[in-house]
Formats: C-alpha cells, structure tokens, sequence
C-alpha cells in the first residue's frame, strides 16, 4: 500500500505543481479573469465546514468459488450502486490558492449476486461501508474551486452464501490510497455545492470461509479497486 500511496502523491503534486505555475503565468501575462468583489473581499473559503454527499460507485471484484467441480466467476458480483454519506473539513485560503483536510464516511446497499451451478448456491457481494482521510489543494477562480485530494480510505465488502438451509456471510475489510479530484462552487456565503471523483486503489483478498457448502482449497474473493462520482453540499461553520 506504502507504494501505491507514494506513486499517487508524486503524480498529484507534479500535476497540482502544473496547474500552479501556468495560473501564475496567466496572472502574470493579464490573461487571467478579473476577480469579482465577493472575491477580493470577504468570499469565505477560509474555515471549517460540514456536509452530505450522494453519488454513484463502481467496484471490482474477482475471485473463485467451488474450484474443483464447476468454478463460479465471482468476478459477476460488482456490487455497483448508490452511495450516500457526509462529510467534515477545515480549508485555509492563501490569495488564489486553498489547501485543507477533510474526513468522510459513506453508506452503502450495493449488492449483486451469482449463482453457483454445481449446487445451486447463491452467492451475494455487498459494499457496505467506505471512509476516507484526505488532504486537498486547489486552485481558485472567483466563486469557483479546483481541486485535487489524495489521502487514505477504507472500505467494508460482505460476502453471503445462501443454500437451502445454509446462510452464512464473511466480511473483508481494506485500507488504501484515495486520490481523485473535483469542482467546487460557493453559490452563497457560507454554502458551496461540488462535485468530484474518488479512486480507492484496494486489492486485498481472503479465502473464502469452510464453512461454505461448496468452498474448496483455493476459493477466493478479491476486493479490488472501487471508483466513485458524487455531489454534495458543504455549510462553513465560521461566521
């Protein structure tokens, strides 16, 4: 994981470093748009703040079930769905640039499922949690933010198996990096809307449990990486 994250941090402060030195090019040029007054006064980035977010994800999953009669693709259950959470940070404006924290936590019901055709068991992958720590800096444009974030997450996968009288689920947690970037736009003093992108780059995995009817040395499920588009609504906190 160490790796992932420092390949990630590298990437993102070389882009951000980009971004930086063409807007001060841009500035220095007089190509850059005038601010509005809102802007060069009291616009207020500078702050905590707290908020809700709602989106979309899509998440990879392989593995093997029953290997040594007739092999179940666990590939099929991509528990893609609706996600829903919130939200809490603190940023810090410095003239057109803003660095900050931010901590979320996210809920989620998405489930898929496959069935096992050597005995009829069916098979169930749900992403049911996911959490990050990141830190974001951007670049400010009158009323509007861009951004990139890169920190650490976790999420929570379940694995269920149901056959006849049988019921039984295992759960695979995983902590990795979290990058993406995203759009944000004060609309009123005090409350922004955004929109933006996560990567959790995941790839831990587990055998599956004995227990389960049908599991034979070997099975698997691997908890892959999990991609997420969402819009939220964040409220500062400070007058």
């Amino acid at each position: 994981m160490g790796v992932r994250i420092l390949k990630q941090s590298v990437r993102l402060l070389a882009f951000l470093a980009a971004v930086a030195l063409v807007t001060s090019a841009a500035r220095a040029d007089g190509y850059w748009p005038q601010t509005s007054a809102r802007t060069q006064g009291a616009l207020p980035w500078t702050g905590p703040y707290v908020g809700l977010n709602a989106g979309y994800g899509w998440h990879d999953v392989s593995g093997v079930y029953d290997s040594a009669h007739n092999p179940a693709d666990l590939s099929g259950t991509e528990p893609n769905g609706a996600i829903v959470g919130g939200q809490i940070g603190y940023n810090y404006r410095m003239n057109w640039f803003l660095m900050g924290v931010e901590l979320d936590a996210d809920a989620a019901t998405n489930s898929q499922s496959v069935v096992d055709a050597a005995n009829g068991a069916q098979i169930t992958g749900e992403l049911s949690t996911l959490a990050s720590a990141r830190g974001r800096l951007g670049v400010l444009w009158n009323d509007v933010l861009l951004y990139g974030t890169i920190g650490v997450g976790t999420a929570r996968y379940t694995f269920n198996e149901v056959k006849g009288a049988f019921s039984g689920e295992q759960h695979l947690s995983d902590t990795a990096a979290v990058y993406g970037g995203g759009l944000e736009w004060m609309v009123t003093y005090n409350v922004s809307v955004r929109t933006e992108y996560l990567r959790y780059d995941m790839g831990d995995s587990a055998a599956l449990s004995p227990t389960f009817p049908g599991v034979d040395p070997g099975d698997f499920v691997r908890f892959r990486d999990l991609d997420i588009v969402r819009a939220g609504v964040n409220v500062r906190l400070a007058p």
